[in-house]
């Protein structure tokens, strides 16, 4: 049977797969759900230069390698979708198949437009989706988010994601939002132990100034010259390839999933629009692990 690798995003940690571990590895498969660079039990460096997904992709197939792994199934959530996505094409031959979660695939060497997305949301949404990558980008985000840590932890799992693009999402709306402290009562689907763990792990020295660093190493180019080589034949998917979209986010678009991923799905695409938020494998455990396992099956 083929193994897992799940890789989490921001501002998340391994701890966000708990409710996929057992399920899978009943049914069969083998895991692993590493922190990446900057989270939970990982290395913390807060120089920018180090997040080049490049390198972090290698830390993945390091990973593989150490494990004697050949046959693995990639699952992306978020950030960890850009780094899969980085991972099939530096490393092609480490993966039988791709599930890309909440954000699509994103073809490395491929300008991302952060004010595009935003000016089209603002004219199509009434609101800038990615405008909070400014605050991320800015000089003092690490510090105001250390200082009002628990309102972050309410403002990223939102108990209602109707109301996500504008509390969170829109510019100016994230640093309004911790200038007042606002928290929220939890969402129906994380319990007070899931809270307690996320705020014990973003304590961390350093956890909030490095994992920011996703953000501000692809609006300030870290990526460029690792990537500058590649074509588009080495950016093309040739192994079956799921898209996973929350119907009901309101900042990773699940219309976006399709447009990003399918062009370049060259073996197979087949899409899944869940009824949920952005944290999917949260709020809807159950329906995305028999969509794993279904994909995953090797007769399949």
């Amino acid at each position: 049977m083929p193994t897992f690798l799940l890789i989490h995003g921001y501002p998340a940690s391994r701890n966000d797969w708990h409710h996929q571990i057992q399920p899978l590895a009943e049914a069969g498969f083998g895991i692993i759900a590493p922190d990446s660079l900057g989270y939970g039990d990982s290395s913390k460096p807060t120089a920018i230069e180090a997040y080049n997904l490049k390198d972090i992709a290698d830390h993945m197939a390091q990973i593989l390698d150490a494990e004697g792994l050949q046959d693995v199934i990639g699952v992306g959530h978020d950030w960890g979708s850009s780094v899969l996505s980085r991972s099939v094409v530096f490393h092609p031959r480490r993966f039988s198949k791709l599930v890309f979660m909440s954000v699509g695939y994103a073809p490395p060497g491929i300008f991302f437009d952060v004010d595009e997305i935003n000016e089209q949301g603002l004219e199509n949404l009434g609101y800038t989706p990615f405008g909070y990558w400014y605050f991320f980008n800015s000089w003092d985000s690490a510090g105001i988010i250390s200082k009002n840590l628990e309102s972050y932890f309410h403002l990223l799992y939102h108990t209602n994601s109707s109301t996500w693009g504008a509390d969170f999402a829109q510019i100016t709306a994230a640093r309004a939002w911790l200038a007042a402290n606002k928290t929220t009562d939890l969402p129906s689907w994380l319990s007070t132990d899931d809270k307690d763990t996320w705020l014990r792990t973003y304590s961390q020295p350093d956890t909030v100034a490095a994992t920011l660093n996703y953000y501000k190493g692809m609006m300030r180019g870290v990526q460029v010259e690792s990537e500058a080589s590649l074509t588009n034949e080495d950016r093309e998917l040739k192994v079956p390839v799921l898209g996973l979209g929350g119907a009901e986010d309101s900042v990773t678009l699940s219309s976006a999933i399709i447009e990003v991923t399918k062009p370049w799905a060259k073996a197979g695409y087949e899409e899944r629009i869940i009824n949920s938020g952005h944290w999917m494998m949260l709020e809807k455990p159950d329906e995305i692990n028999q969509i794993l396992i279904d994909f995953g099956n090797p007769t399949r």
